[in-house]
């Protein structure tokens, strides 16, 4: 079965190319379905203000505590630029090994942020651990010329040359994270390098530090590091030993692989355990998991991908776009081939928004999240209204199409597609997703609805501005960025 959207009658038709014939489904854009059923009421969405406070607390109390133990030790005489230059070592070494945190996608931890928010997070507190970590060697230097010698190669004292060690590695893993593309990095490998350097860098340096032996050599402060050492390192071997192990006992299977228009796949998974029940994998529209496409579970090379399937179906589908080497490779994956998933993650999910009614607004394959939460709320028989404002260059690459198809009937929805470049025939809704067509297709009672928008980081903010010009308010604006790692 093929999908495209026919621009001169504006609606989606299906052609299945049966021996006997063609057989045409049509989903009229812009539609309004009503499917009667059980009415659903708003429920209070938890709140996450506190949590997201708690943690945010933790993780400040964690990267700092070492540093305030050290506050009553400070010595007279060393000068300001020696324990500010130690205070950033402190500084950089617990936030760096507090990386691994944030690497083990926990999904209590990330769940009161979202995901893409974690992940920005990450890469923006490691900017601020690198430079901390270089300003500490500097400033030894611009204290005191005695620690020029420092940089003499052929007599460093041990504990020096392990600290050059976490410093060239730390320097290794800034460049190949920032120019991975530029130095033609695969994922794959980028992903074993970013893994490797990010444990030495942290063992080299913790090492440096007790072989320093200042201020390690107060108790309480020598035992909080051990303390970090331990944790650091079961962190490590949680995420490269026992989180793939206990994966390996959960494997997956191919059941379908579904070509989709705009160059995607569709990813149909069904559990191998033998304890799998009827729901073996219980997740929320929106959500989504890292999938690994191999034999081996301990193969680092795991990748996000919304779910595109309904929460209460048998199957787990993923709808993906052909991006780059690592969706790539999925186009190799063959029937009855074992995958394995680590999830669900995310708080992109309608249960943590409830509303009115919804509207969803996304570009190309950020769709997926949406279809999601639309077949869900098919399957639940909700008579919420519903709107998807859907951009994409051409009418014929509209990923999506052949889902919403299915939902034709079955939900109070309605559907407006937005084509960029769109053919001579093409009748429908042209340019960009702004202000103006929003205005002209949202109801009156806006403000009472809940918008998700899943796009690209610069149409995020452009959607967000629009819906803040059309006085939504902001508490009702939900966001998340694909292409996120």
């Amino acid at each position: 079965m093929t999908a495209v959207l026919d621009p001169a009658a504006g609606r989606t038709v299906f052609v299945d190319p049966h021996p006997s014939g063609h057989t045409l489904l049509e989903l009229p854009t812009g539609h309004r379905m009503v499917q009667p059923g059980v009415t659903t009421r708003r429920r209070a969405a938890p709140a996450r203000g506190a949590r997201r406070v708690a943690w945010l607390s933790m993780h400040l109390l964690i990267a700092v505590a070492p540093l305030a133990l050290c506050l009553p030790q400070i010595k007279p005489g060393r000068g300001f630029l020696v324990d500010l230059s130690v205070a950033l070592g402190f500084v950089a070494l617990s936030v760096l090994g507090l990386q691994f945190a944030l690497a083990a996608r926990f999904s209590r931890s990330s769940a009161p942020f979202g995901i893409d928010v974690v992940l920005t997070y990450h890469r923006q507190i490691s900017f601020l651990a690198v430079s901390a970590a270089f300003a500490h060697p500097v400033l030894l230097f611009l204290a005191d010329d005695r620690y020029l010698a420092l940089m003499d190669p052929l007599h460093l004292p041990v504990r020096a040359v392990f600290a050059w060690l976490a410093c060239g590695a730390l320097g290794l893993l800034m460049v190949t994270s920032i120019w991975r593309r530029a130095l033609r990095l695969s994922y794959q490998a980028w992903h074993v390098l970013h893994s490797v350097l990010g444990v030495f860098i942290v063992l080299a340096a913790l090492t440096h530090g007790f072989l320093v032996n200042y201020y390690f050599s107060v108790p309480l402060v020598r035992g909080v590091w051990i303390v970090y050492t331990a944790a650091f390192l079961w962190l490590a071997v949680w995420v490269r030993l026992i989180k793939p192990l206990r994966l390996s006992l959960r494997p997956w299977r191919v059941v379908q692989l579904w070509p989709e228009p705009g160059g995607s796949l569709t990813l149909s998974l069904e559990p191998v355990f033998r304890d799998a029940g009827p729901k073996p994998f219980s997740f929320r529209a929106g959500q989504f998991a890292w999938i690994l496409p191999s034999r081996n579970p301990f193969t680092p090379t795991y990748h996000p991908f919304s779910i595109s399937s309904s929460a209460h179906a048998s199957r787990v589908d993923f709808t993906i776009k052909k991006v780059g080497d690592f969706t790539d490779s999925l186009r190799d994956l063959r029937l009855g081939q074992r995958v394995y998933l680590d999830g669900p993650h995310g708080s992109f999910t309608l249960e943590s928004h409830p509303g009115m009614g919804y509207v969803f607004v996304a570009a190309g394959v950020g769709v997926t999240p949406f279809l999601s939460m639309l077949s869900t709320l098919a399957d639940q028989g909700d008579e919420r209204p519903c709107w998807l404002f859907l951009g994409n260059r051409h009418e014929d690459q509209v990923t999506g199409v052949r889902q919403l198809a299915h939902l034709r009937g079955r939900l109070n929805l309605r559907v407006v597609h937005v084509i960029s470049r769109p053919s001579e025939e093409w009748n429908g809704e042209r340019g960009r997703i702004d202000a103006g067509l929003l205005d002209r297709h949202l109801p009156l009672e806006r403000r009472s609805l809940e918008y998700f928008v899943c796009a690209g980081e610069e149409m995020i903010r452009s959607v967000e501005t629009d819906l803040r010009d059309l006085d939504i308010p902001g508490d009702n604006i939900h966001s998340e960025k694909f292409g996120m790692v």
